[in-house]
């Protein structure tokens, strides 16, 4: 068994992001949304962390935010991985230029500010995406995080948004047979007062699939400790027991979520940390 960690494309992100937005059934007319996405990887030099950030600032109908700490425990039947890294994401809305966009660290182990820009990098899914090639040393569960838009006239609003970043887990191995009511998983929890949730993703190949297609994804509170229930478990314990090494791995994610309201928009930041089991 191997023990990696990983970016696991946009599929967290996605996630954290449609358990962040309230529905947008019967909200009015569009309005500034930003969401920021920031992974803690490791630095670009290789000798510690850094935040990599992802962020977009669009037009939409998203009516707030739900932040981490309200988010109770439960888990989804398994889902087909689609291709687009966000293709789950709930928005539509058109891009809106946020003016200078800046990512800053600050803690007690190191109370200096540590600033980084956010640039224009690309197109996903029709959506302009701002981040940084290279990060300011992170001292993980240590350091704030903040970022700030200057805004723009007609475009998106200015603000500024902080939040923590998380400290490291450990995962223990995820077993592939069902045992009594499910199947139990272990990492390095928080106290009972975390902001923090744990995603947990079962990622497998059914028949005829060389890699993962299939994905069973749950919330925990973040103490370390939950059981998946056995009926979202079958076709993973197929996988798992297949003599032809069914391709298979479980991703635990830990993140926080904060909103805030921006002039007449919202705003939220996902702070994660993920590791990836391989079978």
């Amino acid at each position: 068994m191997n023990y990696r960690s990983s970016v696991v494309g946009g599929v967290v992100a996605a996630v954290a992001l449609a358990a962040a937005c309230t529905s947008s059934t019967g909200i009015g007319d569009p309005r500034p949304f930003s969401y920021i996405d920031v992974r803690e990887l490791p630095a670009s030099n290789a000798t510690g962390l850094a935040p990599y950030a992802a962020a977009i600032f669009v037009k939409d109908r998203v009516s707030g935010v739900i932040p981490s700490y309200a988010l109770e425990e439960g888990c989804n039947q398994p889902m087909q991985i689609l291709g687009g890294a966000a293709t789950d994401v709930p928005l539509s809305g058109a891009n809106l230029d946020p003016g200078a966009v800046k990512m800053s660290l600050k803690g007690t182990a190191d109370p200096s500010v540590r600033e980084v820009s956010l640039l224009p990098s690309g197109v996903r899914n029709g959506l302009l995406q701002y981040s940084n090639a290279t990060g300011p040393d992170l001292h993980a569960g240590d350091d704030s995080i903040t970022v700030t838009a200057a805004g723009t006239a007609g475009g998106f609003p200015a603000f500024s948004i902080k939040t923590s970043s998380l400290p490291h887990f450990v995962a223990q191995p995820v077993d592939d047979s069902i045992v009594g009511q499910g199947i139990r998983v272990l990492w390095t929890g928080l106290p009972a007062t975390t902001t923090t949730r744990m995603q947990i993703a079962l990622q497998y190949a059914t028949a005829g699939n060389s890699s993962p297609n299939m994905e069973m994804r749950c919330i925990a509170f973040d103490d370390g400790d939950f059981t998946i229930p056995r009926l979202y478990l079958s076709e993973w314990q197929n996988a798992g027991l297949d003599a032809s090494n069914t391709p298979h791995q479980a991703v635990l994610s830990r993140f926080n979520t904060v909103g805030a309201n921006v002039a007449d928009g919202v705003a939220v930041i996902v702070t994660r940390i993920d590791t990836t089991i391989v079978k």
